[in-house]
């Protein structure tokens, strides 16, 4: 939880007040590498898990503008989402599991965004996706290779 402190003079009790914590949910432009970032507010009382459902929820449903210049998850993509130590799994469902038809480039777009807004959460430093709970090379139909943990530096090249 986020706190700030708040000191009242003339007074010698320091108050605790919440504040909300951010959050980015990251898009990949439509044909580019470029992220765009999407600012949300959280509820300071939810956990980390719950933020990061929250956040995985956001990322599979698109902004809501701006959606034609940008890479989205297919419709009716479904997702859940775990945290062991530093590591964030991803299991994906739906359309997406059984055949991914977006190409190349979009399909490395929604891993980066996946990886660049789980990764920005306090604690996460990879994602490591699930194709209906198995660990698999690649989408069905697709070639972005998802075996192992996907960090930030995994799209610096």
């Amino acid at each position: 939880m986020l706190a700030a402190t708040l000191v009242i003079i003339g007074c010698s009790r320091h108050v605790t007040v919440p504040t909300s914590p951010k959050l980015t949910i990251y898009y990949c432009k439509a044909g580019s590498d470029d992220l765009v970032g999407f600012p949300f507010s959280v509820d300071p009382k939810l956990g980390a898990s719950a933020v990061a459902s929250y956040a995985l929820n956001q990322l599979i449903a698109g902004p809501a503008v701006g959606r034609d210049s940008l890479v989205l998850f297919p419709a009716g993509t479904q997702a859940s989402v775990t945290i062991d130590g530093g590591v964030a799994t991803v299991d994906l469902h739906g359309p997406i599991a059984r055949s991914f038809q977006g190409g190349g480039g979009d399909e490395s777009g929604l891993f980066k965004s996946l990886t660049y807004t789980l990764t920005g959460l306090p604690g996460i430093k990879s994602v490591q996706v699930l194709v209906d709970g198995r660990n698999r090379a690649a989408l069905p139909g697709g070639q972005f290779e998802i075996d192992e943990p996907l960090t930030r530096e995994t799209f610096a090249q």
